[in-house]
């Protein structure tokens, strides 16, 4: 049975740095999916309630379809607004990380956050924390951060300030990093913390309807041509792999965003244990998303062959060169755990 312990000294640190600050910034890792941006706006909020001075600053851009949640139109984006984000930076009394475990999953803040010399505060759920802080919560048992954070507020005693636009960001966070309950949520906790969102007046349509039936034309054409076209089944290994090109995006006028769930829906065979997704950019750059069923561990597949991490069954990593080298080293890979996923 799984128990979310989280140490007294944190929430006693925590509280204490927030009693004793003014200023506060708030940041997460780059691409920033739900979880990122529901646990930011979530903290934002509640410190706002508080009366303190706070922004979100975000490495880049995240998907249109999580800018209805509280403060979200005021997030800043470093690679946009780096003048207006170091002035903050400079300013601020403390740094606020959440929903990421090193310095290297925040692009051009980087250098920014390993030299920072002031308070510090990390919450996060992803294994293997490697950044310095105050005060830190990392549970990688935990759903999401999103309901480390909503325990964390109620430990520290601000649950009066989780008003109902806050618990629908906490809320958000949770069903998209759980799949909508589907993955990494079988233990009776994470349902208790949604129950009490929904006291908090959490309408669930509502919040579906903004994550998930906003998708385009575009996207919907996007999607059936990579399952259609680029989809790449391995029955020998209970693999699949997917590959969005530069071409793909072009011609279906990609948005941040549009691949989002691409990576599980080849997971709903029942003789696939492990999939990958690799996303090309302008720069060389291949984006890897590994998502895998039962006890096939991704993270280790994507720490050992693309210098990622993540949880047990979805990770990710990066990969410098061309989208066929990256499913050359995947191909490379499988062989390596063959035994293990032909268990």
């Amino acid at each position: 049975m799984i128990q979310i312990e989280i140490n007294q000294s944190s929430i006693e640190k925590i509280q204490k740095l927030v009693s004793e600050n003014q200023t506060f910034v708030i940041t997460s890792h780059h691409n920033s999916d739900g979880d990122a941006v529901g646990s930011s706006t979530a903290v934002a909020e509640v410190l706002r309630k508080m009366g303190k001075e706070v922004k979100i600053i975000l490495p880049n851009d995240f998907p249109s379809f999580f800018r209805w949640m509280v403060g979200a139109g005021d997030i800043l984006t470093f690679d946009r607004h780096r003048k207006e984000a170091l002035a903050f930076l400079d300013k601020a009394d403390v740094l606020i990380c959440l929903d990421f475990n090193q310095y290297g999953r925040v692009d051009e803040l980087e250098p920014v956050l390993i030299n920072w010399n002031k308070k510090c505060i990390v919450i996060d759920h992803h294994l293997g924390l490697q950044i310095q802080a105050d005060a830190i919560v990392s549970v990688p048992e935990a759903s999401s951060t999103c309901e480390l954070v909503y325990r964390v507020l109620t430990l520290c005693g601000f649950d009066s300030f989780i008003t109902k636009v806050v618990a629908e960001s906490i809320y958000a966070g949770i069903m998209t990093d759980t799949g909508r309950l589907d993955y990494a949520s079988s233990y009776a906790g994470v349902y208790e913390v949604v129950g009490k969102l929904i006291e908090k007046g959490v309408n669930k349509v509502y919040v579906h309807d903004k994550i998930y039936n906003v998708y385009t034309y575009n996207r919907l054409c996007l999607q059936a041509t990579i399952l259609k076209e680029n989809m790449v089944y391995l029955p020998e290994y209970h693999a699949v792999y997917l590959t969005i090109s530069l071409k793909n995006q072009k011609d279906f006028s990609f948005q941040l965003g549009d691949s989002e769930g691409f990576v599980n829906i080849p997971l709903a065979m029942r003789d696939v244990k492990f999939c990958a997704m690799f996303t090309e950019y302008e720069n060389g750059l291949v984006k890897v998303s590994l998502r895998s069923k039962r006890d096939f561990p991704a993270s280790d597949f994507a720490s050992q062959f693309y210098s990622g991490g993540g949880h047990f069954n979805a990770a990710g990593g990066k990969f410098q060169g061309t989208l066929q080298d990256a499913v050359k080293v995947f191909r490379e890979g499988l062989e390596v755990y063959k035994e293990k996923l032909q268990k």
